[in-house]
């Protein structure tokens, strides 16, 4: 429940002005957060597998969650309703996360996200076969141009790093599927219980593909021994993962989902910047084409949705 302010005011979607200023505000907590973990990852996956550092994520992440719900004594929300659903939910993100960090190992951070951020476009096409929403052609025109982006972006980036250039764009469409299943599951569970069995599943998941790519020998995928400061790095990343998904999670309890979405393509820029500062990297000019295809193709896909559900 969110707070009515003073004087009663309400926004129409039913949300008080107060707790949407604060929803930005945590929405802006998320996205300064979230590509500190892409750092982390980039960095490890110098030294480590790919598979395993997606692996110790989600691992950090379960025991991350579970110190919380002990210390809080939120032992029993650890098992959230449709329970089978969140598991299908954390296999899609654990997907998403082998085929990110892959193309990050080879990729700058800045083209890595920025092809990845076509996962709004990918949701809006989904939303037609999978809920029976009416997609018009401006939004199909916004689709289409953000996906141009990303080509604008992949083509040079295949050219110059190969196969792992399209692994973000895997990865988009693995994320996009986690927020259908996402949008199934409104409503069941906590963010404890959902970060739990996130992290419970894809631990097993990952856990299974890198024992297979173990056992056979793959190149680069065969598990290693991580050391002391490698073992903190990757309980950072569960570290950081809790809290910009919590964040964005309570971000969305109290504002909606029109007012946030443009918030997150503050991940690019803060992803731009630690590249720079990090890794020295510095994005070619048809990267910064690309981005702007896809952030200007977002905005408009979100101003769509807010004309089409205005009273």
């Amino acid at each position: 429940m969110t707070s009515t302010p003073a004087d009663g005011s309400k926004t129409s979607a039913g949300h008080s002005h107060p707790a949407i200023g604060a929803g930005m505000a945590f929405m802006v907590g998320g996205m300064v957060f979230a590509p500190m973990m892409d750092v982390v990852a980039k960095y490890l996956a110098a030294t480590l597998p790919t598979i395993e550092v997606a692996f110790g994520r989600f691992v950090a992440q379960m025991v991350v969650v579970l110190i919380v719900a002990v210390a809080l004594g939120r032992l029993r929300e650890l098992v959230p309703p449709r329970l089978g659903h969140h598991f299908a939910r954390g296999a899609f993100l654990a997907m998403s996360s082998i085929l990110f960090f892959t193309g990050l190992k080879v990729m700058p951070i800045t083209d890595a996200l920025a092809i990845a951020f076509v996962e709004p476009m990918i949701l809006t096409a989904l939303s037609v076969p999978l809920f029976g929403e009416k997609v018009g052609w401006r939004r199909w025109t916004a689709c289409g141009v953000g996906f141009l982006g990303s080509l604008i972006i992949v083509r040079p980036s295949f050219q110059i790093f190969g196969w792992a250039a399209l692994f973000p764009l895997g990865s988009a469409c693995s994320f996009a599927l986690y927020h259908v299943m996402t949008r199934v599951l409104a409503g069941f569970g906590t963010m404890i219980g959902a970060q739990f069995v996130t992290g419970l599943s894809g631990t097993l998941f990952i856990g299974v593909v890198l024992a297979i790519t173990s056992t056979l020998g793959i190149a680069n995928q065969v598990a290693i021994v991580p050391g002391a400061f490698e073992l903190m790095l990757l309980l950072g990343m569960g570290v950081l993962s809790f809290v910009s998904h919590g964040f964005i999670l309570m971000a969305f309890e109290r504002a909606p989902v029109t007012v946030l979405a443009p918030f997150g393509y503050l991940e690019i820029v803060v992803g731009s910047i630690a590249g720079y500062l990090i890794f020295h990297d510095v994005p070619a000019w048809t990267t910064w084409i690309g981005i702007a295809l896809i952030v200007g193709s977002g905005l408009y896909i979100v101003h769509r949705e807010r004309v089409r559900k205005a009273p």
